[in-house]
């Protein structure tokens, strides 16, 4: 085939000028023309015109004509079809094709042609439009086709229902039949499966669209129809938050029409109840909540366009937000299509105009992104892609100069969009409480404390007047606080008490203005940390997620409100960073974990670090430190490992050189004071672990020790001597003590006894310590599959194996030292997979009961409601603390069942 048998040498060449990737289109022509017909058609102006852009992008498309070459002429007529004129050429292709080929064909040359337009620059709530339409009109056709299925309502949910499909979308669908009884049931589930299985199944012509029936009541456990009066009774009894939420996008698309209508009217009440449920808000929160986890923990939160940070679902959350809270009293506001519903939040005053348009634009752009990206493989799709051709091409297609241009317009546009979607929802609070003149009670007054309501409130009236004293226009800090509203107000309400939350609010900010009447005799006040806030809305966001976290650190925060400015900076990586003040930094570190910016094991590092600096604090601070021999500070326990918590105890014991009495009475004095001054900065220390315990020296001899673990220790101390980690003082004398100990934590060879001993150990923690034995399920300490199983299993295999693998014998850490024993093949692969998963669940829990008050936690609290509280604070949103348990069951059983793997099943 030769180009002048297409079309002329200019026709054609201005025609791959345009194709986002012209090599694609010539080797899409010369495939092609090795059909005659196909040739023919090609040759035609009107024909080449539309289809060298699609041939030059989209390899479905080239695949689809190779196979069905007699489809090109379809391009010469690519207008805009309404839903009429669908229908009737899918009834047609069926006609002439039968259901499965016809039903497939269409869809492919219905889309392609729109697709031939939007390359050209169809706009895109045409597009959007268009493709619902096409999918209607497979429905529809598919009712026709099949029998029975002219007795169900199908309903169109998610996009298809808002009317504003991609090209890969899956088609959400409901059916509902009129009768019930088992024998009209059994008839409509057949004919609903018979449906899906048209359009679904694959065959040599792929599928006609993915029909996904998994929103309907039960999801997948769930029968595929259901009868109005059930799923009447199932919406109104029975129905979570997001499955209402759902339902916002419900219509009626095919089948019985009728019957469709009369659901969507009975389901209206519940989707727009008269008063707002409990914690509905956060419901829908916590499943956006857990939506960016998922992609976060991808790591694509910066390339997924539509679950990423700045894409497509933070437009529908806020916009959906919206809805669910005011479309109950203003019915303009029950669009089911996202533009649509943003223009009548804005025609109603709910988001203003500017806010408006700003954000249909970037969601426009970013829909637009996404339809190029699926009509190149017509698949699923959301990423941007890494290769850089790709990219250019991409690029092409979106009317940009390059990669980069790409690249700094999405991220413009996702700028854009996360800022208003994390403040959108909280408009109507932000305009109450940032008024200059703070509104009396009035006609706006019911609906805000509504609001507050449905954030977790108890008492939103309560609620409504501590707000209005906490941004007081009258000071700087209440003017700076009122405009962070959008960024104080989510964080309160993720708390599980926010009244709570809100009356630490008002007592530190209270104390802020108090110190700025102060200003002349302190070395802060309020304006100062006002105009900061106002520079850091990160910093009010950690503040207000500490206060709703953390009555303890809120009341320090009151009697020393210059620990506020902690919070404005996060936590260093590392650890020479705590120099001046160590409580500073504590707080610092406390933030960072309750806005969840910091998270388990980097929190039991950092507070580790912390914890270090008050030791060298202490140790350095002493005036008669000269006087002593050389002492060491030595770690041991959790602080050793690095993994603290809260309210750890801080495992310590000192060590020094010398052995003459008048050498040992300056080191005792040393370490007594030393530990003095530890308490006082708030840390309280644990000396079970020194020889002798509690009845032991404070501080021994280097030799002392070597004697002890020579002649007395016990196999547990050696256990312990694994985390060993020198701290402050001599580090000279530190690193002997610390390659002293592991000549005794890592024997040659660990006896049969000594294994017998550990295994004892750890019965007798569980059995003695944690009473009545049925509280052993839930103590995630000492307890079944706890932290306790993770360590023993961790520790015996250290001991086991450190001896010979040197490499085991600096891993302090659990993660780190069962990464270590994986990657070496010293216990299986799986294994570390349970203990890893088991102690990363369960110090979050230990460390979001333990910030509240810096008291110890070993245990789930018996309280269904205070277990809830827990589930919410650590990111479970519906049925919070049923998800939770179910978690802490399956996790924990995991971890006992590879902990007596290490224990037993290796050999000896």
């Amino acid at each position: 085939m030769t180009t002048r048998e297409l079309a002329t040498p200019e026709e054609l060449g201005r025609a791959l000028a345009r194709a986002p990737d012209p090599e694609q289109a010539r080797v899409a022509l010369s495939r092609l023309g090795d059909n005659a017909a196909a040739r023919e058609t090609l040759g035609r102006a009107d024909v080449l015109e539309a289809a060298i852009p699609l041939l030059g992008f989209a390899q479905a498309v080239v695949d689809f004509f190779v196979k069905h070459p007699d489809e090109l002429a379809s391009l010469a007529d690519s207008r805009p079809r309404d839903g009429a004129e669908l229908r009737t050429e899918a009834a047609a292709s069926v006609a002439n094709h039968g259901p499965n080929a016809g039903l497939r064909r269409f869809r492919r040359r219905a889309t392609y042609r729109l697709a031939a337009r939007d390359l050209a620059g169809e706009p895109v709530d045409d597009v959007i439009l268009e493709l619902t339409s096409i999918a209607e009109a497979l429905l529809v056709t598919a009712v026709d086709t099949v029998d029975g299925a002219d007795r169900l309502a199908v309903i169109g949910m998610g996009k298809l229902g808002g009317r504003e499909l991609n090209y890969s979308s899956d088609v959400d669908v409901l059916f509902v039949h009129d009768a019930a009884t088992p024998d009209d049931n059994e008839e409509a589930n057949r004919a609903a499966a018979s449906l899906i299985a048209l359009l679904s199944d694959p065959t040599d012509d792929g599928i006609a669209i993915r029909v996904d029936p998994n929103l309907r009541p039960e999801g997948r456990a769930g029968p595929l129809s259901r009868s109005l009066a059930a799923m009447e009774e199932y919406y109104a009894r029975h129905a979570a938050t997001w499955e209402k939420q759902a339902l916002l996008k419900a219509r009626a698309v095919a089948g019985d029409l009728e019957l469709g209508a009369a659901f969507v009217e009975t389901i209206t009440p519940h989707v727009y109840p008269a008063v707002l449920p409990a914690r509905a808000v956060e419901d829908v929160r916590a499943t956006k909540a857990r939506i960016e986890e998922i992609v976060r923990a991808q790591g694509k939160e910066d390339r997924e366009i539509k679950r990423g940070r700045g894409g497509i679902r933070d437009v529908e959350f806020a916009v959906q937000l919206l809805q669910l809270v005011h479309g109950r009293r203003h019915t303009a506001l029950r669009q089911a299509g996202t533009l649509p519903a943003l223009k009548a939040l804005a025609e109603e005053g709910f988001v203003s105009a500017a806010d408006a348009r700003a954000l249909a634009d970037s969601y426009r752009f970013l829909r637009r992104l996404e339809h190029r990206l699926q009509m190149v493989r017509d698949l699923q799709t959301h990423e941007l892609p890494t290769s850089r051709h790709r990219l250019e091409v991409l690029a092409r297609s979106m009317d940009l100069p390059g990669p980069n241009e790409l690249r700094a317009e999405h991220a413009r546009h996702a700028a854009l969009v996360r800022e208003a979607h994390e403040r959108l929802f909280y408009r109507p609070l932000l305009e109450t409480f940032s008024h200059p003149d703070v509104p009396e009670p009035g006609a706006g007054r019911p609906d805000t404390e509504e609001l507050l309501a449905g954030l977790g409130f108890i008492d939103p009236t309560a609620a409504y007047v501590a707000f209005q004293r906490v941004v007081d226009p009258s000071t700087r800090l209440g003017r700076v606080l009122a405009g962070l509203f959008p960024v104080i107000a989510p964080a309160l309400a993720d708390s599980d008490r926010p009244d709570a939350a809100l009356g630490r609010l008002e007592r530190v900010s209270g104390e802020l203005d108090r110190s700025n009447d102060m200003k002349e005799v302190v070395a802060f006040h309020a304006d100062s940390i006002a105009d900061r806030l106002a520079e850091r809305p990160d910093a009010a966001r950690r503040l207000a997620s500490l206060l709703a976290q953390s009555s303890a650190f809120a009341d320090r925060l009151v009697t020393r409100p210059e620990l506020v400015t902690a919070t404005f900076e996060l936590p260093a990586p590392e650890r020479p960073l705590f120099a001046s003040d160590p409580e500073a930094d504590l707080v610092r570190v406390a933030a960072a974990y309750a806005s969840r910016e910091v998270r388990v094991p980097d929190l039991g590092r950092r507070l580790a670090a912390v914890a270090d600096a008050v030791v060298e604090r202490a140790m350095a601070s002493d005036e008669h430190a000269a006087d002593s021999a050389p002492v060491a500070a030595i770690a041991l326990g959790s602080f050793g490992r690095e993994d603290l918590s809260f309210a750890s105890d801080l495992d310590l014991v000192f060590v020094f050189d010398g052995a003459e009495p008048d050498e040992v009475r300056a080191p005792f004095g040393l370490a007594e004071r030393t530990m003095a001054r530890i308490r006082d900065a708030g840390w309280q220390i644990d000396a079970d672990l020194r020889p002798e315990g509690r009845s032991g020296p404070v501080a021994r001899s280097m030799a002392s020790y070597l004697e002890y673990w020579t002649r007395w220790a016990e196999t547990w101390e050696y256990q312990a001597l694994l985390g060993a980690r020198f701290v402050a003082g001599d580090e000279s004398l530190g690193r002997r003590f610390i390659s002293n100990a592991r000549d005794f934590a890592f024997p040659e060879v660990l006896t049969i006894e000594q294994v017998a001993q550990i295994r004892r150990m750890r019965v007798r923690m569980e059995e003695e310590r944690v009473r009545p034995p049925e509280a052993r399920r839930f103590h995630f300490k000492l307890g079944y599959g706890g932290l306790a199983d993770v360590q023993f299993a961790v520790e015996l295999s250290l001991m086991r194996h450190g001896a010979t693998n040197e490499s085991l014998q600096g891993q302090r850490h659990p993660l780190e030292a069962l990464e270590a024993l994986a990657g070496l093949r010293l216990i299986e692969q799986s294994v570390a997979l349970s203990l890893s998963e088991a102690y990363t669940f369960l110090m979050e829990i230990r460390a979001a009961l333990e910030i509240e008050r810096r008291l110890p936690a070993e245990a789930l609290p018996p309280s269904p409601e205070v277990q809830a509280g827990l589930a919410r604070r650590l990111g479970y949103g519906e049925r919070s603390r049923q998800r939770f348990l179910e978690d802490y069951r399956r996790i924990t059983r995991r971890s006992r069942l590879a902990m007596e793997r290490v224990f037993y099943e290796e050999a000896d």
